[in-house]
């Protein structure tokens, strides 16, 4: 007895339009998470320089009246630094990228006109649980 004659093709439609959706969701999500780590990447990078340059600046041109405010505002540049540091998201990106990859190589698994539906279900189930802090 063949094992898709239960299956219409508009079911084995449905699941490659879900895992396609999917997949076009996380890629957003992984567009959003680059540009959003790379803003803070820059702002790390301006701020670690900012906090150099003040704190410098305070140690050779410095005088007893303005050495104070400048080494706190080198402080504060460098608690941003800190903070953007916490911030980015290249833990999420790679995560993301992950769920990514599982979903192409589902997607490449549903190319043939039939494919075992209950499986490929399965793991895209699978990789909805697993991923389930991506909005996919």
């Amino acid at each position: 007895m063949d094992t898709h004659s239960s299956v219409t093709e508009t079911q084995f439609d449905v699941m490659r339009s879900q895992i396609s959706s999917s997949f076009e969701k996380a890629q957003a999500q992984k567009k959003r998470l680059k540009r959003k780590n790379a803003r803070y990447t820059n702002a790390n990078i301006i701020l670690a320089g900012l906090s150099t340059l003040l704190a410098g600046m305070a140690g050779t041109i410095g005088n007893a009246k303005n050495w104070k405010p400048v080494y706190m505002l080198a402080a504060i540049c460098s608690a941003g630094v800190t903070v953007t540091s916490r911030l980015q998201t290249a833990e999420r990106l790679t995560t993301t990228s992950e769920c990514m990859g599982q979903l192409k190589a589902l997607r490449v698994e549903t190319i043939a006109p039939t494919y075992d539906l209950p499986k490929v279900s399965a793991k895209y189930q699978q990789i909805l649980s697993e991923y389930s802090a991506i909005d996919v």
